[in-house]
């Protein structure tokens, strides 16, 4: 399946749609139509890919490099795509992947394909090529049908597609030897002949849980995580009481977490440490912690995890009261939707864009493989009304940290540049946002 937020005047809601090559949805009376999408989500692909090439390690077997649809970005696929350059034997490589973790089955189809199932997981396909025919099979499988239709057209003068790839070394050579900018494989979905400067990364993150709530690692175990992955800061964010499930915190917890946030700041000096919530937006659109305690945070997370059922028309005035709330830093997972089954709650997208522009409120890019909230269609949208996002993994393990991957990707596919994403800044700028903002806030509510 591939569910993301699709809808008509200006109600929003996550939908399955088909989502392939460069189709987005089917249309029917101007309106979108459900339809049954693929089964393999982006996440899932990518983990799968991991583990064949650790096998593929394992009988130091050249490594496969990621193609199709998994490689630009995309929420969802038939079946993952991996392309390897040989000369290799393709009995040593079924033998190899054969002994990959959760690989259930290994198929030879010809003389230069393996195809695999995985467990939880779904299709993939492994293909060898020789080496004078890998950038070619490199650039088609990469890239959609309309995007190697484009680049055959352009070729033309360079004697085909096929005579242009053998006389470079690289895709950017191609792309420079066809006279348009490199594209990056994000974008490759149709003719790129222009590309914008994309997003390249972020200087830190703001989404992640410890064992003060739901999480499974301690606050010095995040914070040393997060910088042995390269990231500036880190902000703590744990549930608030409203999420008894998650052992939320109340006022008088976070409070004491304070406590041992200035513990770690010594304990890890080589990353900076922001505190903050992810605070319940309750049915009215209140937040669970009372303003006071709010303000004494560097940053609040606002998310909805309950009642998601609710009429659009109330749900939207429930985020919009959320956003506009002025100590509500970023709407967390703006959509509520859940990989692969879960639809998101019906809203005005517009509306709650509008909203969060006016009081400049981030709309969360949440880069959980099970979430992978806003996507790229929905990031284009709120990007075009003036939301500013921020890219976060909603990380509850060390290991999902590495996450935030995801969540650029995304970014990327959706064209998004370093300056429409908050944590794109440098520790010091987003500390004197913050702090700037912060103090706003407390002036509108008249908060000491």
């Amino acid at each position: 399946m591939a569910p993301f937020s699709v809808g008509c005047g200006g109600m929003w809601y996550a939908e399955e749609i088909v989502d392939k090559g460069d189709r987005s949805a089917r249309r029917r009376g101007g309106q979108r139509t459900r339809s049954r999408g693929s089964p393999l989500a982006l996440g899932m692909a990518l983990e799968m890919a991991r583990l064949a090439n650790e096998a593929l390690a394992r009988k130091k077997l050249p490594q496969a490099t990621i193609v199709g649809r998994a490689r630009r970005a995309a929420e969802s696929m038939d079946e993952l795509s991996l392309l390897a350059e040989g000369p290799l034997s393709i009995v040593e490589v079924a033998a190899a992947l054969r002994s990959a973790t959760a690989c259930s089955s290994v198929t030879i189809e010809g003389s230069d394909r393996v195809s695999m199932r995985f467990e939880g997981g779904g299709p993939a396909h492994l293909r060898v090529v020789p080496p004078k025919q890998y950038l070619e099979a490199l650039v088609r499988d990469t890239g959609a049908q309309a995007h190697v239709a484009w680049l055959e057209w352009l070729a033309k003068r360079a004697r085909g597609l096929h005579h242009a790839c053998s006389i470079v070394r690289t895709e950017r050579e191609l792309y420079a030897l066809l006279g348009v900018p490199f594209a990056p494989p994000e974008l490759r979905e149709r003719p790129t002949p222009l590309v914008p400067t994309l997003i390249e990364g972020v200087r830190g993150i703001f989404h992640v849980h410890t064992t003060w709530s739901d999480g499974t690692a301690s606050i010095a175990e995040m914070a040393r995580a997060a910088a042995n992955a390269g990231f500036a800061y880190v902000g703590i964010s744990e549930h608030s009481q409203a999420a008894n499930y998650a052992r939320g915190l109340d006022a008088t917890r976070l409070h004491a977490q304070r406590s041992e946030m200035e513990l770690v700041r010594r304990e890890v000096p080589e990353i900076v440490l922001l505190h903050g919530v992810e605070v319940d937006i309750l049915r009215d659109g209140s937040l669970d912690l009372g303003d006071a305690t709010l303000a004494g945070l560097d940053f609040v997370v606002a998310s909805v995890h309950t009642d998601l059922a609710m009429p659009a028309r109330e749900m939207t005035a429930r985020l919009v009261r959320a956003v506009t709330h002025p100590l509500v830093t970023i709407l967390g997972h703006p959509t509520g939707r859940l990989l692969p089954g879960r639809r998101g709650y019906e809203f005005d997208l517009d509306a709650v864009c509008d909203a969060a522009v006016d009081n400049e409120t981030f709309l969360e890019i949440n880069a959980s493989p099970q979430r992978l909230d806003l996507g790229d269609v929905l990031i284009r949208r709120a990007a075009a009304r003036g939301v500013q996002f921020a890219i976060d993994p909603d990380a509850h393990s060390v290991h999902g940290i590495g996450d935030t991957g995801l969540g650029l990707a995304l970014a990327r596919r959706a064209r998004l540049a370093s300056s429409q994403v908050l944590n794109a800044r440098g520790p010091r700028a987003v500390a004197e946002y913050l702090m700037a903002r912060r103090k706003k806030a407390k002036q509108a509510l008249a908060l000491a």
